[in-house]
């Protein structure tokens, strides 16, 4: 049924519409048809009464790994090392593929719950066949729109499933052919290529990203997270650049030790950029570098990267980088006071919007109140208590300093109602359950060699065999 919301403040984030007062946004087939004050009655309609509501686009999270949902709040002091060690080379081998069910499930609708509409999900956990296809059906199960990143990470297990890129790649074909061939899936495929630094070869990584090109999938890359203990750069994006990998097909992801030159050729090439400000800022992997992809113009968006750190709304996120670079501009004016902050609210909305769309290749579909996007949009009650006597001369910063994910009421993702007023309309109690079943048994199967954190020899044992192509036993 066609959806008609009337008397809303929409706040498009197209440039040349703007935000409009009182405004009328018809929806059809998923679509936007219309947006404007005024539009007449429309027979067969669903009408919704937007007085008293903010609507914006949905929030793009560019960074998110769903699977870490059962440990959540496990690495919220922990380092980089400490992630390495502790998840990636350890929790990741006792992940059944129903563990992976219920952390996609629970992950995609707390991504709704919280007004993100889009996600684009780094699983990088594929332990199995059986791990993929459990993957995709929870995000199928949730109604979010997700691009679904299949990853090409080694799991430290004794008898991989998958032991070599070439038998990675024969499944994905297949799977790919059977999961992904719907025009107007909201789950749609992309490729995680394994971390340059973990690659025993060129040729290595190079099959990785030639798979995600035969199957026209965006490649996401962590790229240049850690500095080496020469104090240089790890330099990988220029690695990428030398074997002409880049292009507007990857998003790099992290980038905070990249050199000014690799910058340069992340731009030259139309390669985009995903930053995660509370993790990065937690894990030693360096400040987001905002400003230098703004002033080379790469198309960048922000996410929130793991909930085994922090919460899963882009609230914070968002809050935390403007006002952050607006500390970083404010001290270069050695102390002199200033009429204006350097930075609007509008813009850190655009980063959580239209621009996160732009970074993985979708601004042409989402990210805006747009004739012709799909019906990606989120209710703002206007009138409760943590928002009453909001600017309307400025909405935006109403949203990203006022706003938290209690005032999310109602959230439409291609058209169809996935929260309304303040509830989910997914199974929530089951996603709660599956997800606490998924916990006690991730938890519980961890104890053992070390559990979650060891000391840091056992952390450099993982890693080395790792690093070296030897399974480390469960």
């Amino acid at each position: 049924m066609d959806i008609l919301i009337k008397n809303a403040f929409v706040v498009t984030v197209d440039p040349l519409l703007g935000d409009i007062p009182d405004a009328d946004i018809l929806i059809r087939d998923g679509r936007i048809i219309e947006v404007r004050p005024g539009i007449g009655e429309v027979v067969d309609t669903e009408v919704i009464d937007g007085k008293g509501y903010i609507v914006a686009p949905g929030f793009v999270d560019t960074h998110h790994h769903f699977w870490q949902g059962p440990m959540r709040g496990v690495t919220a002091d922990w380092g980089l090392l400490g992630y390495l060690g502790g998840i990636r080379l350890h929790a990741a081998s006792v992940y059944r593929p129903e563990d992976m069910y219920a952390a996609q499930f629970h992950g995609a609708l707390e991504a709704l719950n919280a007004g993100v509409t889009t996600t684009a999900d780094y699983c990088h956990n594929l332990n199995s066949p059986d791990h993929a296809e459990e993957s995709v059906r929870g995000l199928h199960d949730s109604g979010a729109r997700v691009v679904w990143g299949y990853g090409f990470n080694r799991p430290p297990l004794e008898a991989p499933a998958f032991s070599s890129v070439d038998d990675r790649y024969i499944h994905l074909k297949r799977f790919a052919a059977e999961k992904f061939t719907a025009k107007n899936s909201l789950v749609t495929l992309g490729i995680c290529a394994e971390e340059p630094g973990w690659w025993p070869d060129d040729e290595y990584g190079i099959r990785q990203f030639m798979i995600a090109r035969e199957l026209d999938a965006r490649v996401f890359q962590h790229c240049n997270s850690i500095r080496l203990e020469s104090g240089v750069g790890p330099r990988e994006a220029a690695r990428l650049a030398r074997l002409n990998l880049l292009g507007p097909q990857v998003t790099l992801v992290h980038l905070g030790f990249s050199d000014q030159d690799e910058w340069q050729q992340i731009a030259d090439t139309g390669t985009t950029a995903a930053f995660t400000p509370e993790t990065e800022t937690e894990m030693g992997m360096g400040w987001p570098s905002i400003a230098k992809v703004k002033a080379l113009g790469i198309p960048f968006g922000l996410g929130i990267d793991i909930v085994s750190n922090n919460s899963a709304d882009m609230f914070f996120p968002l809050r935390f980088a403007l006002n952050v670079e607006r500390g970083f501009l404010n001290g270069k004016a050695a102390g002199v006071a200033i009429l204006r902050a350097p930075l609007e609210c509008r813009e850190a909305l655009h980063w959580g919007t239209l621009g996160g769309a732009r970074a993985l290749g979708l601004d042409h579909f989402i990210g805006s109140i747009t004739p012709g996007k799909a019906a990606d949009l989120v209710f703002y009650r206007a009138d409760r208590i943590s928002m009453v006597g909001w600017d309307i001369n400025n909405p935006a910063a109403t949203i990203i300093q006022q706003a938290s994910v209690q005032d999310v009421d109602t959230v439409i993702v291609n058209g169809s109602i996935v929260k309304r007023h303040g509830r989910l309309t997914g199974d929530e109690a089951r996603a709660c359950r599956l997800m606490r079943e998924a916990s006690d048994y991730i938890y519980e199967n961890t104890r053992h060699d070390g559990g979650f954190l060891p000391n840091q020899e056992k952390v450099f044992e993982r890693l080395n065999r790792m690093i070296s192509g030897v399974r480390i036993p469960t």
